[in-house]
């Protein structure tokens, strides 16, 4: 559950179990895990340089986790940075690559798309997928359409689709039908707070990338880029980008989910989405007094006494899970 974290599934077993146990010899944790001595060390180590388990100096010694919502923040903040910094990076990849001896053309590497052609390149490049389709989600929309119906098409054949969504474009109205119906149809879906770049990448050999996103103006131009380490870059900030969003379909997992109906578990990821309560009331059609009454018994079922411990209770209990990234990665080359 915390891999998003930058956490192994070992690590991330040893702390959950710490944070339920408190203050545990190391030899019992191991034996609780079923760990070897080996991965065990290994696992806290990791941990202790992350700041998340104190070792003590006892014989045996003894292990203490630290808080949650202390810890947890801070390592959520670093992975934040992370992906902020992925686009300094792309820009100084950029930069290299145009100016390094020896390498190909720019055109070779990348190339305008034309307004006129762009609807038509946006349907193209989708229908040559035969494995994988990754997209950052935004407005302003590079094509004018009600439904992407190359996508549904493509799905329908069993081409993968994830897709990265931007907060904001969970806000529009009518959004939540037009999700359900590609999520319906196979889309595997997350939401971050903002989305770095408006980006389509078919079957990690070609992308679609718009130069330009500020505000609601169009998008300057939108590069058409080709493999090479550019590309590489670009699947690299979309994976980072996954693991670090939140699943906005509550079918993605069942671990838990049997304490929490359908409609908790969907204000429960509009909630953790960064949503404001009246964002949510109009996207569920409830109001906003309801918005608030459910997400207080939300917190009474979690023992949580602010929305921040809510959200790292229904990470604890299950609620609210991300996929293995690693193992989406594998089975989507395969």
């Amino acid at each position: 559950m915390l891999e998003a974290l930058g956490l192994s599934t070992a690590e991330s077993q040893v702390y959950q179990l710490l944070v339920g146990c408190g203050r545990s010899r190391v030899d019992r944790v191991g034996q609780l895990l079923g760990l070897s001595r080996e991965h065990l060390d290994e696992a806290l180590r990791v941990l202790a340089d992350k700041g998340l388990v104190t070792i003590t100096d006892d014989r045996p010694a003894h292990l203490i986790p630290a808080p949650p919502d202390i810890a947890g923040e801070t390592l959520l903040l670093l992975r934040m940075n992370e992906l902020h910094s992925v686009r300094g990076v792309l820009r100084q990849l950029t930069k290299e690559y145009r100016t390094a001896p020896g390498t190909a053309s720019l055109e070779e590497i990348a190339e305008i798309v034309p307004d006129e052609t762009l609807a038509q390149r946006y349907e193209q490049i989708q229908r040559l997928a035969r494995q994988e389709v990754l997209r950052f989600d935004t407005a302003p929309y590079l094509v004018d359409e009600d439904v992407n119906a190359a996508e549904l098409e493509q799905l329908t054949a069993g081409i993968q689709y994830r897709t990265v969504y931007d907060r904001a474009a969970i806000e529009e109205d009518g959004a939540q039908g037009e999700m359900r119906l590609y999520s319906d149809a196979g889309e595997q879906a997350r939401v971050l707070g903002k989305v770095p770049v408006k980006l389509v990448i078919v079957d990690r050999s070609a992308a679609l990338v718009a130069l330009r996103t500020d505000g609601a103006r169009p998008p300057g131009a939108v590069v058409q880029i080709h493999r090479g380490p550019l590309l590489d870059a670009l699947i690299a900030l979309f994976e980072l980008a996954w693991a670090s969003a939140l699943p906005l379909d509550p079918r993605l997992s069942d671990t838990g989910r049997n304490e929490l109906s359908g409609a908790e578990i969907q204000l429960l990821i509009l909630l953790l989405s960064g949503l404001t309560d009246d964002a949510i009331a109009r996207q569920l059609d409830i109001g906003t007094r309801t918005v608030n009454r459910r997400i207080r018994g939300l917190m009474d079922l979690a023992g949580a006494s602010s929305r921040m411990q809510l959200g790292w209770q229904a990470s604890e209990r299950g609620w609210i899970t991300a996929s293995d990234v690693n193992r989406m990665h594998t089975e989507s080359s395969a």
